[in-house]
C-alpha cells in the first residue's frame, strides 16, 4: 500500500530529496532512513559509490539495515546473501555455484552532490541528471559552513513556509534572534520560474546580538528569502562584505515527519572558522525552537487536517510569501513543470 502522504504529494514524488550527508556514510557501515514512508538501506560500495536499496533482503524479506557491511558489500543477518555494486547479489552462502545473473536487491538512483546523497523515489522514468540544486559556497575558501540535520514533527509545505517568515521570529525567536521593534518593513514578492523571493526593503532591520557579531560595522542589512519549489529555503543576510546564509533542504518522512538538512555559511573573514563553535550552538538553540513551534503546529495539523488550506486561513498583508509558497505547491502536486509559467510581483508591508 503506498504511503498516503506520497500519493498527495503527487507530482511533487518526482524530486531529488537528501537521504543522509556524506560525512554520515563512512566506509563499511550501514544506514536506515525513511523517505516518503518507505524505509531504506544505504551504503558504499567497493568503489566508495553510495547504494539505496529498499530495505528488505530479496531472499526472505528481512531487514538488511539490521546486518553487516563487509568490503563494501552489505550482507544479510538471516541467511548471508550478500550484495554489492549496484545492489547485485555477490553471494549465496547456502549455494555453492549460484545463477546471480537475475539477483539483484530493489535499487533507486542516488547521487552523490554537494556533501549530500540525494535519492530519487518518484518515477524513474522521470529522474533528472542530477539535483539542480546546490548548496551555496560548498568548498569556498574564505568561508565557514557546517550542516544541521534535525527532525520535525510536521511537513515540508509548513516548515519552508516557517524558514520564511519573519514575523514569527519576534516571539518564537525573542531575545536569540529577532526583538519586537514596531518597525514597519515593506517587502517585495516575485514569483518566477518555481521560486518565491522575498526582499526586505528595511536597512535598518537586525537579527539580534549575533548581528553585532555578523555586522560590527553596523552597516545596513540587506535580507533576502527565497523558496525553491518543491522543498528548499535560503535566507541571506549581507552586511557590506560580511554574508550569512541559512539554507535549509526538507525530505518528507512520513505524514506529518520530515527531516531537515539546513546548511550554515557565512563569510567574515579569519575570525569565522574562530567562531564556528559559537555559531553552531547558537543556529541550534534558534532551530530548536523552530521545532518546538512546528510541534505545536503539528498537533492541530494532524487532528484537523481539513483546516489546513488557504480557504481557511485569515491572511493578511503579512502572508503574501505564504499565499505564494502554497500555490506553487499545490498546483506542482498536479503538474510541476507548470508551475514555471507562473509569473508575477507584487508589494506589501508589515511591522515588527
Amino acid at each position: 500500500m503506498g504511503s498516503n502522504l506520497k500519493i498527495e504529494d503527487g507530482d511533487i514524488v518526482n524530486n531529488w530529496y537528501i537521504i543522509c550527508l556524506s560525512q554520515e556514510l563512512k566506509m563499511n557501515s550501514i544506514l536506515k532512513r525513511t523517505v516518503y514512508d518507505q524505509d531504506f538501506v544505504v551504503y558504499r560500495d567497493v568503489n566508495e559509490k553510495p547504494v539505496v536499496l529498499i530495505d528488505r533482503c530479496i531472499h526472505r524479506g528481512v531487514q538488511l539495515s539490521k546486518g553487516r557491511s563487509e568490503k563494501g558489500e552489505i550482507v544479510c543477518p538471516y541467511h548471508g546473501w550478500k550484495y554489492g555494486v549496484n545492489g547485485q547479489v555477490t553471494e549465496i552462502p547456502s549455494e555453492k555455484n549460484p545463477n546471480l545473473k537475475n539477483l539483484c536487491g530493489i535499487t533507486f538512483p542516488v547521487i552523490e552532490k554537494s556533501g549530500a546523497i540525494w535519492i530519487w523515489t518518484g518515477d524513474k522514468n522521470k529522474v533528472t541528471e542530477t539535483p539542480s540544486w546546490t548548496f551555496p559556497y560548498y568548498g569556498a575558501k574564505n568561508w565557514t559552513s557546517y550542516f544541521m540535520v534535525t527532525d520535525f514533527e510536521n511537513e515540508v509545505n509548513h516548515l519552508v513556509q516557517n524558514f520564511m517568515d519573519v514575523p514569527h521570529t519576534v516571539f518564537v525567536h525573542s531575545k536569540w534572534f529577532r526583538n519586537r521593534k514596531l518597525m514597519k518593513v515593506p517587502i517585495e514578492i516575485t514569483v518566477d520560474s518555481g521560486r518565491v523571493l522575498v526582499k526586505y526593503v528595511q536597512s535598518k532591520d537586525s537579527i539580534g546580538f549575533v548581528g553585532f557579531i555578523l555586522n560590527p560595522k553596523n552597516n545596513p542589512m540587506i535580507h533576502t528569502d527565497e523558496f525553491i519549489f518543491p522543498n528548499i529555503t535560503r535566507v541571506d543576510y549581507l552586511f557590506g562584505n560580511q554574508h550569512f546564509i541559512i539554507n535549509s533542504q526538507c525530505t518528507p518522512i512520513s505524514k506529518g515527519r520530515t527531516r531537515v538538512y539546513t546548511w550554515i555559511c557565512y563569510h567574515l573573514g579569519f575570525i569565522g572558522f574562530l567562531l564556528k563553535p559559537f555559531m553552531q550552538y547558537y543556529t541550534r538553540k534558534v532551530i530548536t525552537q523552530d521545532v518546538e513551534i512546528m510541534e505545536n503546529h503539528g498537533v492541530n495539523l494532524k487532528k484537523e487536517p481539513s483546516f489546513f488550506n488557504l480557504s481557511n486561513y485569515r491572511n493578511t498583508s503579512a502572508d503574501e510569501l505564504h499565499i505564494a509558497i502554497e500555490k506553487l505547491r499545490s498546483q506542482g502536486k498536479e503538474d510541476k513543470d507548470s508551475i514555471m509559467k507562473i509569473n508575477y510581483k507584487k508589494e506589501r508591508e508589515f511591522w515588527i
